[in-house]
């Protein structure tokens, strides 16, 4: 049970800053997702699962106790065969239990957006193709639809109104399951109630979460319960890997007296 990068074990936060930094420094800051996601991971000298993604886990009926772990920060995750930059995951994990071996794809959040809608990525993607006739963005949204989402029926949200970051995060767990031959991929938010948060914006991630969900699994999700696995999901496009999706919370606010 350890967690590394490029070969090196990482124990501290100063080792995860130094091995595994954020994009930009400016987002390693107290309250924020890419430290605390750090900081939980490392709890306990990193020999546990975070109490809140065990408990998870241990729930549904599809996994078990966790027998050993292992961990990658800031993990390149390629889910096609375009170039590129490959899916960033924050936290790629190796788990198994009595079952097996599964993927666990951590996106760590505390009140940042689930970035652009796919319509703004789509947008985007068609000026690069105007300006380079080579370019595949297109393509690449094209594909992750396909891959993951179900025919949208009656009020559910369009597909252009989903956050694409949703989408790559999925597909990214799933391409990596495909790569190490293991049946299960979980994508699981792991998100964090700071002093540096606000609940609006938790409420905002909760909805685009929840639309997206609900368009995966082809029906309605109202609301998307912390602590809950949804799935397993059979995507029309995974090749035989069982999604499953869902959100843990740890509330890091200091308690009212």
């Amino acid at each position: 049970m350890h967690i590394t990068k490029a070969g090196r074990i990482i124990s501290t936060l100063a080792d995860w800053e130094r091995y595994a930094p954020p994009k930009s420094p400016h987002h390693w800051v107290d309250g924020r997702s890419a430290k605390e996601v750090a900081r939980a991971w490392l709890a306990g000298s990193g020999m546990a699962l975070p109490s809140e993604v065990s408990a998870a886990l241990d729930a549904h009926p599809k996994f078990g106790p966790v027998l050993c772990w292992e961990a990658e920060p800031e993990a390149k995750l390629r889910f096609d065969t375009f170039s590129g930059e490959p899916r960033n995951s924050d936290l790629m994990v190796i788990a198994s239990d009595s079952k097996g071996p599964y993927v666990l794809a951590v996106e760590a959040k505390a009140d940042e957006p689930y970035g652009e809608t796919v319509a703004e990525a789509f947008a985007a993607a068609l000026e690069r193709r105007i300006a380079n006739p080579r370019s595949k963005g297109i393509s690449r949204i094209e594909g992750l639809v396909s891959l993951l989402l179900q025919p949208r029926e009656g009020a559910e949200p369009r597909a252009d109104e989903l956050r694409y970051q949703l989408l790559t995060a999925c597909a990214g767990a799933i391409a990596e399951a495909l790569r190490r031959n293991v049946s299960r991929a979980v994508m699981l938010v792991h998100e964090f109630v700071t002093s540096a948060t606000t609940d609006e914006k938790h409420e905002r991630n909760a909805v685009d979460l929840q639309r997206f969900l609900s368009r995966v699994a082809g029906t309605p999700v109202h609301p998307v319960a912390d602590g809950q696995l949804y799935g397993p999901f059979a995507p029309p496009g995974n090749d035989g890997v069982e999604l499953f999706i869902g959100k843990v919370s740890r509330n890091l606010r200091p308690k009212m007296r």
